[in-house]
């Protein structure tokens, strides 16, 4: 199991939330989910930052879920969202309790 960061730039969380809505949908073909998803930053000319943090059960999955033909479809979309990516991959997972 992996879990992966990932930062985003938002320039427009409305369409985010559409290119968010396809992502995570092809996610699950790969089995990988959602951990958490929250705004940093919201800014009233719709502009901000979201912090993600996924899972996936390996890191073959996660490449080829970032290699997906239909991912690659929503290249525009997230282009019209997304201002910066900063993607950090955890290759071991602590537990504490």
């Amino acid at each position: 199991m992996i879990q992966i960061y990932v930062k985003l730039g938002v320039k427009d969380f409305n369409c985010f939330e559409e290119f968010e809505r396809q992502a995570v949908s092809l996610m699950k073909k790969y089995q990988g989910k959602v951990i958490t998803a929250f705004e940093t930053v919201r800014h009233a000319d719709g502009t901000g930052e979201e912090i993600h943090i996924l899972e996936f059960p390996s890191e073959s999955e996660f490449a080829e879920y970032r290699q997906d033909g239909d991912l690659a479809k929503l290249t525009a979309l997230r282009e019209q969202a997304v201002s910066a990516t900063e993607v950090k991959v955890s290759l071991r997972i602590k537990s504490y309790g």
